[in-house]
């Protein structure tokens, strides 16, 4: 009997198992760095792209001159191989920017991190969308760096489309401004 019961909570995991696997999150990441000096010029910058696991590694380093003097800074950022390599460099230069500043003059820093998922069978993201389309949110990024807002008593949020040009093969985005009406995430604005 107990043998039994075991095998039956055992199947009933097991079978729970792959709507788990399937979800799909994005996190978005809100870091805000408050320093007491700033980067007036950056210099000798390089970037390093590597690929592992179908992750991207983005490793950027530079000079950075604060209160006259030049130092060097690194940052590190990566992300799925399907998001845009500058996105994740640009990143990597924010992380390096903020520890530059955090090691030559102090700083605090505020960070914000949202969570968002799905738990659709097979994820994907929604390409070509036009205003009044609907969507979910898990079904496009949302834009670094912006929190959501309430415009005309609706919540709003920024997000972003990429795709690459069939005539071209180059990387093209656009910002979406997307809406909670009738209860629904709607394009509000694209551009």
């Amino acid at each position: 009997m107990l043998t039994r019961r075991f095998l039956q909570t055992a199947v009933t995991v097991i079978g729970l198992i792959p709507g788990v696997v399937l979800a799909d999150c994005y996190q978005e990441s809100v870091t805000v760095n408050n320093a007491r000096t700033e980067i007036k010029q950056v210099a000798d910058y390089q970037k390093f792209v590597k690929t592992q696991n179908n992750q991207q590694i983005c490793t950027v380093m530079f000079k950075a001159q604060i209160n006259n003097r030049w130092y060097d800074a690194r940052g590190e950022s990566q992300g799925p191989i399907t998001d845009s390599t500058d996105q994740i460099c640009a990143q990597a230069m924010q992380v390096g920017r903020s520890k530059i500043l955090e090691r030559v003059g102090g700083s605090s820093v505020q960070s914000n991190q949202t969570l968002y998922c799905n738990d659709f069978a097979i994820p994907e993201l929604k390409k070509g969308l036009k205003r009044f389309d609907t969507f979910k949110v898990s079904e496009l990024k949302p834009m670094p760096n912006t929190e959501p807002f309430e415009y005309k008593g609706s919540t709003c949020m920024y997000f972003l489309e990429s795709d690459l040009d069939p005539n071209t093969h180059n990387l093209m985005q656009w910002q979406i401004v997307g809406c909670i009406i009738r209860n629904e995430w709607t394009v509000v604005d694209k551009f």
